[in-house]
């Protein structure tokens, strides 16, 4: 009789966390829906921003490539390739280095989409220039807490793939790559759970290395809730894209280009394009602002802030 009803408990338990994440994503996508303007103007401003800082980085390259004789380049471009295959650790820590400042400043834009959805859980709104204030008075921090999330999250997968390409001397393919993408995949789930909180933290005004700690710390003690939310979001993405995943696993490798004009198209490929464009539009506009969120309300919860309380019926999962 004890099995029993502890298994009802465990049962009744596992329910209310579902239902709990459920009604996350719920609260966070209205949120999104009724921000969706702004986060559609933050995302494309901050896009333009990153471009024009790329371009003001690339202007030396280009003034080089104007004004210097062109048999130069092809000269150095033939040296730097021999140079490259007899360097292959060197280049790759040249790579790494090179990597490393261009994953912080998108963790930066990232933070500062954080930033804004701070607003909107604890105030029901937000505004497109939020994003740009958090850019500026957060830049440190959030550049800070991006070079430490790409040494912990994305630098070993780098170095895995790296040494095993380097030991087999060439492209990692069949069972191995399919070995190494799924510790990829595993290495990333686990870090990003254990410190996707530190960008809210920042955002509310935590010092790196304390949004980190406290990002953990909640992980760990929140197991259920934060893990629970992130494999949502991920189940989510996958059903909505299964379509064209599963038509590549299908053909691939790649059958030969038929002999049918070019006019016919496979009915069946359309429709799945389609599916994907939509889904991707959806995504833009309404589910990664609603994760975003979803991620910032689980911080606030879990501090003892006040999440804003939305008097409009619940709207189903899309």
């Amino acid at each position: 009789m004890f099995d029993k009803y502890q298994t009802f408990v465990v049962n009744q338990t596992m329910s209310t966390t579902l239902g709990t994440i459920v009604d996350d994503m719920k609260q966070s996508l209205r949120i999104a829906k009724n921000n969706m303007l702004s986060y559609f103007l933050a995302n494309l401003g901050m896009a333009v921003l990153i471009g024009v800082l790329f371009a003001i980085i690339a202007i030396p390259f280009a003034v080089a490539a104007l004004t210097v004789d062109p048999a130069f380049w092809v000269a150095f471009g033939q040296q730097l390739e021999a140079w490259a295959m007899n360097n292959p650790l060197l280049v790759g820590g040249i790579g790494t280095l090179v990597l490393i400042p261009i994953a912080a400043l998108f963790l930066v834009v990232v933070g500062s989409v954080f930033g804004m959805s701070t607003e909107a859980v604890e105030t029901g709104e937000t505004k497109a220039e939020s994003a740009f204030s958090y850019f500026r008075h957060r830049f440190l921090s959030f550049a800070g807490l991006g070079v430490v999330l790409t040494v912990i999250i994305i630098l070993p997968s780098l170095v895995i793939w790296g040494a095993a390409s380097i030991i087999v001397g060439g492209p990692i393919t069949g069972i191995p790559a399919s070995i190494l993408s799924i510790v990829t995949f595993v290495w990333t789930y686990i870090t990003v759970g254990l410190f996707v909180l530190s960008f809210p933290a920042v955002a509310k005004g935590k010092g790196v290395q304390e949004a980190l700690k406290e990002s953990y710390r909640f992980a760990i003690e929140r197991f259920d809730r934060v893990y629970g939310l992130i494999t949502a979001i991920i189940i989510l993405a996958v059903v909505m894209f299964a379509p064209m995943i599963v038509w590549g696993i299908l053909n691939a490798p790649m059958p030969p280009m038929p002999t049918t004009p070019p006019i016919m198209i496979d009915p069946v490929l359309a429709v799945i394009g389609a599916w994907t464009v939509v889904a991707g539009f959806l995504w833009l506009l309404l589910l990664l602002p609603m994760a975003v969120i979803a991620i910032t309300k689980l911080y606030i919860e879990f501090t003892g802030g006040q999440v804003a309380q939305e008097p409009e019926p619940d709207i189903p999962m899309v």
